[in-house]
């Protein structure tokens, strides 16, 4: 009798087992295709994700290359009547305007042609020209940094120059 109870028992023990077994092998079907679904959705809304922000990006470029064509340029009379200064607001470079009723006269000519930004342009407004008393010299600033130069425009070229001023 003790061993037909001991087998009863075995067998029940077995029988439990073996369905807790199937039991926890479907939950885990059920958990690994609840999961499968989950990573789709999830690969599904990052895929969107990007997208948006590929779209996004390409606006703000666009933004910035309109931005930085509006007003990039700039002229500055001098108290010559006939000359101006020409501004690239973007990278810093100045150009001598002569302009004049008789067009053989008229004319443009570089002060500087390095871009002050040295790569790192940031967009047209960055730099800005100040006159001095003297009707020759100009400063420029950066004012994305505070760096500035020296300008005087001339008739004759060794009275063209730009010199950057170094803060003590």
């Amino acid at each position: 009798m003790k061993i037909l109870v001991t087998l009863a028992t075995m067998l029940l023990y077995g029988t439990i087992c073996l369905a807790q077994a199937k039991t926890n092998a479907q939950a885990k079907t059920n958990t690994q295709a609840r999961t499968n679904v989950q990573t789709t959705k999830q690969n599904s809304a990052l895929k969107k994700i990007d997208s948006l922000l590929q779209v996004n990006n390409a606006w703000l470029e666009q933004i910035e290359i309109t931005n930085s064509l509006k007003q990039r340029y700039k002229l500055y009379p001098t108290e010559n009547i006939y000359t101006m200064l020409q501004l690239d607001t973007k990278t810093g470079m100045i150009e001598q305007v002569q302009w004049s009723l008789d067009q053989d006269k008229e004319y443009s000519i570089d002060i500087n042609t390095e871009d002050l930004t040295y790569g790192m342009g940031y967009g047209s407004g960055s730099f800005e020209l100040y006159p001095t008393k003297n009707i020759y010299q100009f400063i420029l600033i950066d004012k994305t940094n505070g760096r500035k130069w020296h300008i005087q425009w001339g008739m004759e070229s060794s009275k063209r120059w730009i010199k950057r001023i170094y803060k003590l």
